[in-house]
């Protein structure tokens, strides 16, 4: 009896060794850091990144530089098994406005090709304008309130790795009257720099996924009607 004591309570610690971390309140450490994370990319004004949004038509890919103090976005585009005039091409945005180059094979060298856009609003709802969106939101010209982040629903849900850099991977807050699909998802390193962002957009099983790497090249040059 005292040996089958024993061999359950090593599988039990054996299990527990081996399970996930649940997630949980923010550290006071952990909070600020996330408060500071859109901060940070708006000092850093540039960032390369790359972008998967599942949709209707396709998985869009996109590959591209965001200068987040003029909220400009410059990136190319490719949809999954498609290579028509409208699933490829360059794309430009604003916070109001995204303006589209059609045709696949195009790289995103400045200044931009003058012909050829075609403009129209950013709209609400479709899931490519919603990543869009989310893409500039990720850039802030002042901190967050950590204090409110640390007393909000916002979780620390794992330690993990992107390549061979550390990060935590946090929730952040819920927003009000939204379903958990509506969370977006940090991973953030220990610099508090931004690394990986995913989000939930609309009725779609897989997420948006944002990865950041830092800009060695200029801020993206701005077709000529979202020039200032």
């Amino acid at each position: 009896m005292k040996r089958l004591l024993t061999a359950v309570v090593l599988v039990a610690l054996v299990a527990a060794c081996g399970a996930e971390p649940q997630p949980r309140p923010l550290s006071t450490a952990e909070a600020e850091r996330l408060a500071l994370a859109r901060f940070a990319n708006y000092r850093f004004r540039t960032e390369n990144f790359t972008a998967t949004v599942p949709t209707g038509a396709g998985r869009i890919a996109l590959r591209g530089r965001v200068d987040f103090v003029e909220s400009l976005g410059y990136a190319e585009m490719s949809t999954d098994g498609r290579d028509d005039e409208a699933s490829a091409g360059l794309l430009q945005w604003t916070p109001s406005a995204v303006a589209f180059r059609g045709g696949p094979g195009q790289a995103a060298t400045d200044p931009p090709s003058p012909d050829r856009w075609q403009y129209r609003p950013l709209q609400p709802g479709p899931e490519l304008d919603t990543a869009l969106r989310l893409v500039l939101g990720l850039g802030a010209d002042r901190p967050d309130n950590g204090q409110l982040l640390r007393q909000s629903s916002a979780r620390w849900v794992r330690a993990d790795t992107i390549g061979d850099i550390a990060v935590d991977v946090i929730d952040g807050p819920q927003p009000p009257h939204a379903t958990n699909a509506a969370r977006v998802r940090y991973w953030l390193d220990s610099a508090g720099l931004l690394r990986r962002v995913e989000a939930r957009v609309g009725d779609r099983p897989d997420p948006v996924v944002v990865s950041f790497t830092p800009a060695t090249s200029p801020p993206p040059s701005p077709v000529a009607a979202f020039a200032r």
